[in-house]
């Protein structure tokens, strides 16, 4: 009976001294970008899915009868969530990069961040 090789793990000591400042903008507008669309794309799953139900109809019938009026325009949601989205994109990357900038300063003083690979063979 022939037994298959067993992998062998290297490990490799490595020290992260600095984060590029430039790579972490591009990075965190990617992530927060797709982020972005992903929960754009849910909540016009969502919407639809209310609206079809009735549930708006429901709740501005409700709404009338308590003599409130009311308008819900779908449009103008859709302006302000994709604004706020965009403007959330924005601010959280600005905060990566100046996290960037800190953990550079801190590894100046500390020496960095050490990590421990390990690499299969």
């Amino acid at each position: 009976m022939v037994s298959a090789p067993v992998p062998r793990m290297e490990r490799r000591r490595t020290v992260v001294r600095r984060l590029e400042p430039w790579s972490v903008l591009k990075i965190s507008l990617l992530f927060y970008s797709c982020l972005w669309l992903i929960l754009l794309v849910a909540m016009l799953v969502l919407w639809t899915a209310v609206t079809r139900l009735g549930i708006v109809d429901d709740v501005l019938r409700f709404l009338r009868e308590l003599s409130l009026t009311v308008r819900i325009d779908g449009a103008s949601i859709t302006r302000v969530i994709v604004a706020a989205a965009a403007f959330n994109v924005v601010l959280w990357s600005v905060v990566n990069v100046f996290l960037a900038y800190l953990y550079n300063l801190l590894a100046d003083l500390v020496g960095g961040l050490r990590v421990t690979l390990l690499d299969e063979e």
